[in-house]
């Protein structure tokens, strides 16, 4: 499962960074720079870290470690020196035959000229003190001592450590006195071990630094902070005490308190004690977390760097390139006038004069296209009229011959009279709107714009016609947006269109139905500057319109209507393109046509 997460996860990074990239041309740029800049730069420094890591970890092994083994081997030599010389005085020759008072002068001078002899004593075969440098204590019993039964056995004996009555480190070490190899005494001795603590307590690391020394049974002997020793602190379930024991060597981990502790160790043989150097792991890697600092820092100085000269260098690039951009959208917005400014003297600066250039072409091909189409609509316009205005110029010259009887014949009924004038002024009417369609092709509209709320002005059109709604049994809907959406419009223009537009929807539901008028907000998100648009969409549920004459409905005299110009949604066109605007029509037959509008608003 987590697996599945991780996956999930980088997934969708992937699929956020190529969104993010694929937005900006810069962002990729700027992107490569800095990862040719900073991705060496880390490659080195991950390795650098990695082996300073390593390196400091080496050497605080190797330090650590002989740190230990130099103190074992110091500890080793100071308990050798009292056993060299007991030993010496074991093997003197006839020590057992010596009176008692040569045997005393020899072990005084011994004790004298060495401190570390606490007191030193000989016991014969049954366990009782016949020599000693300690005044009253002759004839003291020791045979039930280990001190006498181990060494009587033929070992060199070594007591566990024990404080003197002055709170000292002091222990017994004895040897066997040997007569032709049978055991016929012992020579014991006390041993100062102060000078042991000295050594111990002169170890030290740094703050946190020290060492300390446990015996055979894990208990701390020797220590800077007294109380321990003083306690006798046991250390019998830290890892490095079995290992001690077996005489082994080693570095180990251990946490006290809430600190994590690197420890060294090394065994002294001869006793299995065992001598650990311990340090904090923070305080004894300081040096490596430094380095690895440092070179975190240069690294983030290293990106910050690549980053600004990236971003100033990438932009020097790309600013003309969404000057190009911003041009040649403002061309495929249909503003061919407007021409792209690029201060350079490079590749970039040609491409613009060629864009220009190919922009006042565009222009010159777009003026002459339209005075084409205006000729050819002249052209069918001319058929029309020669066919449509013969018609009723016929009917008002044969109307007008009849009121002229009408008027000499004073009999005739005033209402017959005005009958016939009526007739008169409905072809004249007729042709007048012949005229007008006529000028509104040939001549395309010139906009009033003024600042007008889109909602305000579709509201005005369907109250005007929803009387003839309800005539006609058609219901209609208004799903406005609830901010107002204001530009820069035609006031009148623009109810023309729309009135056009819903009154061709009426025709399509002779039989009634319903008008959907919605308003949306769009935003241009592919767009670099933020734009803002109204969405208008007329939605009814009339018979529609065939799909093969859909890409016709713009042109002009085309019409699904019998009694249709052809004209309303060719000038509705004209206007919506006039303002910068879109115009579509999505139909199916039998289910109803939506015409939809899009118009730009105030950003």
């Amino acid at each position: 499962m987590r697996f599945l997460h991780i996956g999930t996860r980088w997934k969708m990074l992937k699929r956020i960074l190529k969104r993010y990239l694929a937005q900006k041309i810069y962002r990729r740029m700027i992107l490569n720079f800095v990862g040719l800049g900073v991705l060496p730069i880390l490659i080195v420094s991950f390795i650098l870290i990695s082996l300073t890591q390593n390196t400091v970890e080496s050497y605080i092994y190797d330090r650590n470690m002989e740190i230990a083994r130099s103190a074992s081997k110091e500890i080793n030599l100071f308990i050798k020196e009292p056993l060299t010389i007991l030993n010496t005085i074991a093997q003197t020759r006839d020590i057992l035959e010596m009176e008692r008072f040569t045997q005393s002068r020899l072990i005084n001078k011994v004790k004298a000229g060495n401190p570390l002899f606490q007191k030193i004593f000989i016991l014969d075969q049954t366990g009782l003190v016949v020599v000693t440098t300690s005044f009253g204590e002759e004839l003291n019993d020791y045979s039930n001592s280990p001190v006498f039964s181990e060494t009587r056995s033929g070992r060199t004996y070594f007591s566990q450590v024990y404080l003197s009555p002055s709170r000292f480190p002091v222990m017994q070490i004895a040897l066997p006195i040997r007569k032709y190899n049978t055991v016929e005494g012992v020579l014991a001795s006390e041993i100062d071990l102060k000078a042991i603590w000295d050594k111990v307590d002169k170890i030290t690391l740094g703050k946190t630094g020290n060492a300390f020394l446990i015996s055979s049974d894990g208990s701390v002997i020797a220590h800077r902070e007294k109380e321990r020793v003083l306690n006798k602190e046991s250390y019998k379930e830290y890892a490095f005490y079995p290992e001690i024991l077996k005489g082994n060597e080693g570095i180990t981990f251990y946490k006290n308190g809430g600190d994590e502790i690197i420890a060294a160790y090394a065994p002294i043989k001869e006793l299995s004690w065992g001598i650990v150097v311990q340090q904090s792991v923070k305080e004894a890697y300081d040096l490596a977390r430094k380095m690895r600092d440092r070179v975190t820092v240069i690294v983030i100085l290293t990106t910050l760097l690549a980053l600004v000269l990236a971003v100033t260098t990438v932009k020097r690039i790309t600013n003309p390139l969404e000057i190009l951009v911003k041009g040649v959208r403002k061309y495929g917005e249909g503003d061919l006038d407007h021409r792209i400014q690029i201060q350079r003297q490079d590749e970039l600066a040609v491409l613009a004069s060629e864009f220009n250039q190919m922009a006042e072409s565009l222009d010159r091909n777009q003026k002459r296209l339209r005075r084409m189409e205006r000729l050819a609509a002249l052209s069918r316009f001319a058929s029309l009229v020669s066919h449509e205005i013969r018609n009723p110029l016929n009917a008002m010259n044969i109307n007008m011959q009849i009121l002229r009887r009408l008027i000499t014949q004073q009999e005739s009924p005033p209402e017959k009279k005005i009958k016939y004038l009526n007739i008169i002024s409905s072809e004249i009417s007729r042709i007048n709107s012949l005229v007008t369609n006529f000028l509104a092709i040939t001549r395309p509209p010139e906009l009033n714009l003024i600042r007008s709320d889109v909602h305000q002005i579709l509201e005005e059109v369907i109250m005007t016609l929803e009387g003839q709604a309800k005539a006609t049994d058609i219901k209609v809907t208004r799903q406005y947006s609830n901010e107002p959406f204001y530009g820069m419009f035609d006031y009148n223009q623009l109810k023309q269109v729309f009135h056009n537009i819903i009154l061709n929807a009426f025709d399509a539901m002779p039989e009634g139905g319903q008008l959907s008028v919605k308003t949306s907000l769009v935003t241009k998100k592919e767009r670099s500057e933020k734009s803002r648009r109204i969405s208008i969409s007329f939605s009814d549920t009339g018979y529609g319109i065939p799909k093969q004459k859909l890409n016709e409905i713009f042109e002009f005299y085309f019409t699904t209507k019998k009694t249709g110009t052809g004209l309303g949604l060719a000038i509705a066109k004209q206007i919506i393109e006039g303002h910068k605007g879109l115009i579509k029509v999505e139909s199916k037959e039998k289910k109803g046509t939506t015409v939809l509008i899009e118009l730009p608003l105030e950003v």
